[in-house]
């Protein structure tokens, strides 16, 4: 029987739309481990699920951290797939399975997947979350594309995978979490990344969206700007990173590093973490 673990990185989330997502996904699992980054307990609201393992940590770890929390028990326990969620995140019911079903099907297919995700719909813009990916020919009424990285939620990973490849880069705190670790399996392993277009979860990017040029595009709060730009240097210094999302996402902080200070409120605070943000990148390489 294949044993299914998610992970779920809590911080202040305690409306019942999270305790909603949160049933949603435990329904789908063997055990759901709550990794709590608030400086608050929640633990009563989510005594009622029974297979939910609560883990306050009661300050914020950031996402990598809390996770690589979650990811040691898994491993530790011998769990087949860990499946992995946002707390906002609106999760169909027989999504996990259809990953796991999925995701043999592609190993069946010789394809050494590493993992297999959901696609999904960012309620910030009303629009779907692209992940630029080439479609699977020779799978049979599949509509999977294979992508270089799979968004964190709704995304399944065999556990077996975190012993070889290594646990999440915890310094990263939380941008790119997710990019990094698929292209460092990439990268160690040659293990490839799958994202599933049958399959949709609700999904929730950046405060608010705004329409630049022709498209809508979210807008980051200000402190998210530092990690950003600081991780995006990092990684442009690591070999695996792929060179066409370096380009793309530098040519987008250089438009955002004059559109934002300029156009979006609170544009001091805002200049103030990007200019923070390169600064840490260059210097501060851990």
């Amino acid at each position: 029987m294949t044993k299914v673990s998610a992970i779920v990185v809590l911080y202040n989330n305690k409306d019942h739309l999270t305790v909603r997502n949160i049933k949603l996904i435990s329904e789908q699992v063997n055990k759901i481990y709550l990794i709590d980054n608030s400086p608050d307990s929640y633990e009563d609201l989510f005594k009622k699920i029974a297979n939910c393992f609560y883990l306050p940590q009661y300050k914020n770890l950031g996402i990598a951290a809390a996770q690589n929390i979650g990811i040691r028990k898994a491993v530790n326990d011998d769990d087949d797939f860990i499946f992995f969620a946002d707390p906002d995140s609106e999760i169909p019911k027989d999504c996990v399975s259809k990953l796991v079903n999925k995701y043999n099907s592609l190993l069946n297919h010789n394809y050494s997947p590493g993992g297999v995700c959901t696609s999904a719909l960012n309620m910030t813009t009303g629009l779907p979350v692209s992940l630029n990916g080439n479609l699977i020919q020779d799978i049979k009424d599949a509509n999977v594309y294979e992508v270089s990285y799979m968004m964190n939620s709704g995304s399944l990973i065999p556990t077996k995978y975190f012993q070889e490849v290594g646990l999440m880069w915890e310094n990263l705190f939380i941008d790119d979490v997710d990019c990094e670790w698929c292209w460092r399996a990439t990268w160690k392993m040659k293990l490839h990344f799958f994202q599933d277009k049958d399959i949709l979860i609700i999904h929730h990017l950046g405060n608010n969206a705004r329409k630049v040029g022709t498209k809508y595009r979210s807008i980051s709060p200000p402190l998210r700007l530092f990690y950003q730009y600081r991780n995006f240097l990092w990684l442009w210094r690591k070999g695996y990173a792929p060179r066409q999302w370096l380009l793309y996402n530098g040519w987008k902080y250089i438009i955002k590093a004059i559109y934002f200070p300029i156009f979006i409120e609170p544009r001091w605070l805002n200049f103030k973490n990007i200019v923070r943000g390169i600064y840490h990148g260059i210097h501060h390489m851990p």
